[in-house]
């Protein structure tokens, strides 16, 4: 058993036959809590891209701004952890790899930034107080999140690859590559067995815009602090702590084609 397995009880077993249920199960998770619409939810398997690529700023900007919420958001999780909120309290090495998670986003934020993208908001709202009170709710959120961000950067692939810019479609799978270590690092900790419970990433976006949305909708962005939710502030309390992160810039062999050339190379 996990650290956190034992607080989970009853709530466990319904939440590990829910994932054990694959790309069909996520999408109705992510239907419930706001970051997929439901006609999406039930078109999830079949996405068509058919539409118009989308604006490459616009693109870049919402994964700015999705990374500076990730930055915001564990900070306060840690402030909040920090504060004895939670119960039961997040071991030792949980909060070690939660400061790891932030530090990493707020590496993404910066490369995002690097290639231009720019911040919509530096504000952002969580609807559920529970958030930073229970564990059980805290993964399962966060699962959720890292869900919606990598599906974010595979629908992001056609307005890449339609700008001639191989060299962001290289580092966008980069950061959703860890994206996708944090939502095992999640699964884990809800006592989800086995952890790595997916073959496949699930396709829940035809569009970044969609994804977008999702955050809209479910009050992350734009939302209030009505109920009981709480406002937060890029960066989020605290400072962040890289001590036990490698490897933080998006390097690696150059890709033809790199900063928007429409060149090509013919490898010998």
């Amino acid at each position: 058993m996990t650290d956190l397995e034992t607080a989970a009880g009853d709530q466990m077993s319904r939440r590990t036959l829910l994932t054990s249920t694959g790309v069909g199960a996520a999408a109705l998770l992510l239907s419930s809590t706001g970051l997929m619409r439901p006609e999406a939810a039930r078109a999830a398997s079949e996405l068509h891209y058919d539409a118009a690529p989308e604006r490459l700023q616009d693109v870049l900007d919402i994964f700015a701004t999705n990374e500076a919420f990730g930055v915001t958001l564990v900070g306060t999780i840690l402030d909040s952890a920090k504060n004895g909120s939670y119960n039961p309290p997040l071991p030792d090495k949980v909060l070690r790899s939660l400061r790891a998670v932030r530090a990493e986003e707020q590496f993404h934020l910066d490369a995002q930034k690097r290639t231009g993208g720019r911040l919509r908001t530096d504000t952002f709202f969580l609807t559920d107080p529970h958030v930073l009170e229970d564990p059980h709710t805290l993964f399962l959120d966060l699962v959720e999140l890292e869900d919606a961000a990598i599906a974010s950067v595979m629908a992001s692939f056609r307005t890449f690859t339609h700008a001639r810019r191989p060299n962001l479609v290289k580092q966008n799978f980069q950061f959703a590559a860890e994206e996708a270590e944090h939502r095992l690092l999640a699964n884990r900790n809800l006592g989800i067995r086995p952890a790595n419970d997916q073959a496949f990433q699930p396709a829940l976006y035809g569009t970044v815009a969609e994804f977008y949305d999702a955050l809209r909708e479910k009050g992350i962005i734009d939302g209030s602090t009505v109920g009981g939710g709480k406002k937060i502030v890029y960066p989020g309390p605290g400072a962040i702590d890289s001590s036990d992160v490698i490897y933080r810039t998006p390097a690696g062999p150059q890709v033809a084609g790199c900063a928007g050339s429409r060149r090509r190379t013919h490898h010998r």
